[in-house]
């Protein structure tokens, strides 16, 4: 081969590697800051934003070995009169570029559910960036932010085990107030009647847990907030007892009729919830809600006729649901989005009697029917467990 030829390969070789070196803009992960979780709030006339960091090492050490791996939590804040200028505030003071890659929870302080176009704002600046994901959960609080987001999971788990960043673990468990997405949460504001539920947390009271060294908080689901265009209600669980029962991918929840020495406690393993819109000469009348349980004894004191057992279940569901109904409409919101039902079913009567996307109820447009199952032998169902052993 000639030295012209030789030249010339080695020329293109090196106009090749030229052009495979095109990583000039690449940001390796140890070189970036991670956020995991964002707080809102807002006061005096600005918006605060709290940023929590996570360490991805660490994190990944820790679910590796399912303890703790010197993982820390840091809280970065920033204010301005925009949601984007409170994040450009957190960039000044960053020493890193930060990623949004991983963002798993979103949660709005109550002033900031209150404050007009604050839901909003948030939701656009993070849904139009490119590196989140739609299914950011998200949360109302009443808490300080800084404190919420400090908090750890118990026993030293990874972070993202935790009760914000992992809402269905213990839903499975405690199916009551069921957890939303930002997809849900965009779709449900966007869609009648116009209203959305948020789960409402805070953290526990330092004498609920505690270790082995000092009393600890956690974070626990408290309530749920309602939030329409221009109206903010929070609810304690307490309150709404009857939204348990209206949640389809609910698996496992508990009900104790009986209070006192002689009471009875079943697990409900599901749920089955139908509503029919009952219209009359071209009128809406009601809607007829039909829920089926299937549940087992788990607790019993002193034996008691099966059927017996059952109507006081019964009962006790149907005033939950009525009571959390006419709460809601006490407060202006449809909370069993009976709006929605009817819409789907019949848009032409719908669009006759909606006002702002939302149909005029009062307490007589719900008519409630339970039917109860409670399943396993005869024999193991009304009688305490002493009994069984002494025959």
């Amino acid at each position: 081969m000639s030295f012209f030829k030789r030249g010339s390969l080695l020329l293109i070789n090196f106009l090749i590697l030229i052009l495979l070196t095109g990583c000039w803009d690449a940001n390796e992960p140890e070189r970036m800051i991670y956020v995991h979780g964002l707080g809102v709030d807002y006061k005096d006339d600005r918006y605060y934003v709290y940023l929590q960091i996570i360490n991805p090492s660490s994190l990944a050490k820790s679910e590796a070995t399912g303890g703790e791996a010197n993982i820390h939590v840091v809280v970065g804040r920033g204010d301005g009169k925009t949601i984007n200028d409170a994040f450009f505030d957190v960039y000044r003071s960053t020493s890193r570029r930060i990623y949004w890659g991983h963002l798993a929870y979103i949660i709005f302080s109550e002033n900031a559910l209150k404050k007009d176009g604050a839901i909003v704002g948030t939701l656009g600046v993070i849904s139009r960036y490119h590196e989140t994901r739609y299914n950011t959960w998200i949360y109302g609080t009443k808490e300080p932010l800084f404190d919420l987001l400090k908090t750890l999971p118990q026993l030293e788990m990874s972070i993202a085990l935790s009760r914000l960043t992992d809402p269905k673990a213990t839903y499975r468990q405690n199916s009551l107030i069921n957890p939303i997405t930002l997809r849900e949460l965009l779709i449900k504001l966007n869609e009648p009647p116009h209203q959305v539920q948020i789960p409402y947390v805070k953290l526990t009271k330092k004498d609920k847990w505690q270790t082995d060294k000092e009393p600890t908080q956690v974070v626990e689901i408290y309530g749920a907030f309602f939030v329409a265009n221009n109206n903010v209600k929070d609810f304690i669980i307490n309150e709404i007892n009857g939204i348990r029962w209206t949640n389809k991918d609910a698996t496992r929840q508990e009900i104790t009729v009986n209070h006192g020495p002689t009471h009875v406690s079943l697990l409900v393993d599901q749920v089955k919830v139908k509503y029919k819109p009952i219209i009359k000469n071209g009128q809406f009348i009601r809607f007829q809600m039909n829920v089926e349980i299937i549940s087992r004894i788990r607790e019993i004191v002193k034996k008691e006729p099966l059927k017996k057992i059952n109507n006081k279940v019964r009962k006790r569901i149907e005033n939950e649901i009525k009571e959390t109904f006419v709460r809601g409409l006490d407060n202006d919101f449809d909370i069993f989005r009976l709006s929605e039902k009817l819409y789907r079913r019949n848009v032409r009567i719908w669009k006759k009697i909606e006002q702002n996307g939302k149909i005029p109820l009062n307490e007589d447009s719900l008519e409630v029917y339970v039917k109860v199952k409670i399943i396993h032998g005869e024999r193991d169902r009304n009688i305490p467990i002493t009994e069984k052993l002494s025959d």
